[in-house]
């Protein structure tokens, strides 16, 4: 709090009360609607908040590396489930999940707000002018309200980890640097974010040597905090790469290798639009700005050179990853060091938005009536960020109460009236985190890492469906983190199917008691005449219940 006191000045107050303000706003539909609000299910509801529940319904959310979880796939190690001790599972421990999950949100776009601004002020924009000023709490107030999927700091908290990193290049030693360094460490994926950052980093660190001919001894210490802080974090994660030899699925990974034209889409579409996972919405006002920048200015600072080749060069091999002539080289690659090369792109929010506050910053000494130009660009982009808000994009879907249906899991509960311990379910039709989060034991579910023996045999469940499909068929055996009980007449639309049937559902089905299965939660009706080895137990279908779950028994 002392740190943040200080970089205020008295005339940034008032802006910086209306960020404040305008954050809780933004937030303010999820505590109104409570869990009726609508929520990102793609790679969230139907995932990581799935993750997080098993967690805490196993007692595991730090426990032991070693510890092996049963409620699902027969059971995996923990760091499939969930590879980190991160802050995240404390708050979901004390809040609840819906709360946890908005009050993640919500910590996570302060400290969005709070890093930018920290380290706009301290090392891009230090200029004590009023335009200045505004455009830091502009720019901060922009980026903590990016629609990231997530619930932890992957990309919220890099303003903050940068911060501390300058501080120490520039010999400013204060314990707070390692505090912030550390907390980073707790609060994000060293997969999507962490080891990308660190990378960087250790350029920086490489650079500062041969420039300066010494070693930055603060700066190491540094990385070497961010490191060993990781190590603890992702315990679960080091533990099972180095001492549970378990083949990964992800061995199977494929993607066809692209021509010249989809490469070059590829890049052009990422620097454009940016990821999903890593929304920067920075198309239609940022560019514009920066062309107007790069045109008007003769003499770029060595760090805006930098971070604009770094987006260029990142988005280049985010599109050509996959091109033929390289794929096999980033194949090998992958093969030693099984992560996703191209997750350079968490990084470009932050960079983005640096770029567009020196570019504003600039303006405000170019023109006539600037602040009236700098302060409608701030609006017009803060309001197309809003535009994305997770409530809003999300309105037409399921909201999370509707997407878990709490209470028709809990009818299915009394009409099987068995410890739920005691039997095993797949889901046809309904994302198996629904099942998941209601505490059944699943055989199916959506793991970024699973044993790829599981995948084998599970796979003898559904081959025959997917052999009737063969886009279902390339889905499950070149992806296969969605272990799904899929159904070629329903395909993989997990939503918008309740009212569908399923006329023949070719699995097999001694193969699947074998592996414990009793149960089917189906969401369309399926025609038992064609399918003599299951039986319907009840059609459940609460009113104001999202899902019409069929229960059938595996005879």
């Amino acid at each position: 709090m002392k740190l943040v006191l200080k970089a205020i000045r008295q005339s940034e107050i008032p802006i910086i009360v209306l960020a404040q303000f305008v954050i809780i706003l933004y937030y303010l539909p999820y505590f109104i609607l409570g869990e009726n609000a609508s929520v990102q299910i793609h790679d969230n509801l139907d995932s990581n908040v799935a993750w997080v529940k098993i967690l805490l319904d196993n007692n595991a959310a730090f426990s032991s590396p070693s510890t092996i979880i049963h409620q699902t796939l027969n059971g995996i190690p923990l760091s499939s489930v969930y590879p980190t001790y991160d802050i995240s599972l404390v708050v979901f421990q004390i809040f609840g999940m819906y709360f946890g999950y908005v009050i993640n949100k919500l910590l996570i776009s302060y400290i969005g707000f709070w890093g930018m601004y920290l380290l706009l002020r301290k090392h891009f924009l230090p200029s004590t002018n009023s335009s200045t000023q505004y455009i830091s709490a502009g720019i901060s107030l922009i980026f903590a309200l990016l629609p990231f999927w997530s619930f932890a700091a992957h990309v919220l908290g890099l303003p903050f980890l940068f911060f501390a990193f300058l501080n120490l290049r520039n010999n400013n030693t204060k314990i707070y640097n390692y505090i912030i360094i550390t907390l980073f460490a707790f609060y994000s994926s060293l997969v999507l974010s962490g080891i990308f950052t660190l990378i960087i980093l250790f350029f920086i660190f490489v650079y500062d040597i041969i420039k300066n001919k010494k070693i930055n001894w603060e700066f190491f210490a540094g990385l070497a905090c961010l490191s060993i802080a990781y190590l603890i974090s992702h315990a679960p994660l080091i533990y099972s790469f180095l001492f549970q030899s378990i083949e990964s699925h992800r061995v199977e990974f494929y993607k066809e290798s692209i021509g010249f034209k989809s490469a070059f889409y590829g890049t052009i579409k990422l620097f454009l639009n940016g990821q999903y996972h890593a929304h920067s919405l920075h198309k239609l006002f940022v560019i514009p700005m920066l062309f107007v920048y790069i045109l008007g200015y003769n003499s770029f600072n060595k760090t805006v050179k930098l971070i604009f080749a770094f987006i260029v060069l990142t988005s280049l091999f985010y599109g050509f990853k996959d091109f033929h002539l390289l794929k096999p080289m980033i194949d090998q690659i992958t093969n030693v060091i099984p992560i996703q090369l191209q997750r350079f792109h968490f990084l470009h929010p932050l960079f983005w938005y640096i770029l567009l506050a020196v570019a504003l910053s600039w303006l405000s000494n170019k023109i006539k009536y600037s602040k009236i130009v700098i302060y409608s660009i701030l609006i017009l982009q803060l309001a197309f960020v809003i535009k994305y808000h997770e409530a809003w994009l999300n309105r037409n879907k399921p909201s999370y109460k509707n997407f878990y249906s709490e209470e028709t899991f809990t009818r299915v509960k009394e009409v099987i009236d068995r410890p739920i311990d005691s039997y095993k379910v797949i889901s046809v039709g309904i994302h198996p985190a629904v099942a998941q989060y209601n505490g059944f034991f699943t055989l199916d579910g959506y793991f970024t890492s699973y044993p790829l023996k599981y995948k084998h045999k599970f796979r003898r469940v559904i081959e025959n469906e997917l052999n009737r499909d063969e886009s279902l068929k390339k889905y499950f055996d070149n992806f296969g983190s969605r272990c799904y009980a899929f159904s070629t007449e329903l395909g993989r639309n997990f939503v918008s199917n309740k009212r569908d049937s399923i006329n023949h559902l070719d699995y097999d089905f001694k193969h699947l008691k074998n592996l414990g299965g009793e149960y089917i939660f189906s969401s369309a009706p399926i025609n038992e005449n064609l399918n003599k080895d299951i039986k319907l137990v009840e059609n459940i279908d609460l009113p104001d219940n999202y899902w019409n779950i069929y229960l059938y028994k595996i005879k």
